[in-house]
């Protein structure tokens, strides 16, 4: 009996080399890529903010400021870039913004500390804790939230 074959829809090529395809399709990448986008608005909205206004404004006013500044516009990227999200609008920003502001809290804390304590100018105090909230953060999660636990029996038993 001769063998029958569906024919398959042409699938569109993709105009990138295979390997960045794969890393485009992947959602770490993409979340890492945004991560660095988001520090690089995060930045460049608190340092035009301080430069505008710092006679008027405390530095940490201008850290709330910024922190919300940033959520709001990179939701939508983080929203359809990265994790391709559908749903309400609304309650996925205040999920997203209820994770995001923990930078916020570090930075409310190490601010002061490097400003203040250690007399580092407060421009480069942000860029310091612009890239130290995600190291530190990952070394938490790692060390912490995600760390390997031995799994527990009913009994109370440890299995490795």
């Amino acid at each position: 009996m001769p063998e029958v074959r569906e024919e398959q829809p042409p699938v569109a090529a993709s105009p990138f080399p295979k390997t960045l395809q794969a890393l485009i399709d992947d959602r770490r990448v993409r979340y890492v890529l945004t991560g660095g986008g988001s520090a690089a608005v995060s930045y460049l909205i608190f340092s035009v903010t301080w430069l505008l206004a710092s006679q008027w404004l405390h530095y940490l006013v201008v850290a709330v400021w910024t922190n919300l500044a940033t959520a709001v516009v990179m939701y939508p990227v983080y929203r359809r870039l990265v994790f391709k999200a559908t749903g309400p609008w609304l309650a996925g920003f205040f999920r997203f913004y209820t994770v995001f502001i923990s930078g916020l809290v570090a930075g409310l804390v190490g601010l002061p500390l490097l400003i203040e304590v250690v007399g580092v100018p407060v421009l480069l105090a942000q860029m310091i804790m612009t890239v130290a909230v995600p190291l530190i953060s990952y070394q938490v999660y790692r060390l912490w939230a995600f760390r390997h636990r031995p799994h527990e029996t009913a009994d109370g038993d440890v299995n490795p």
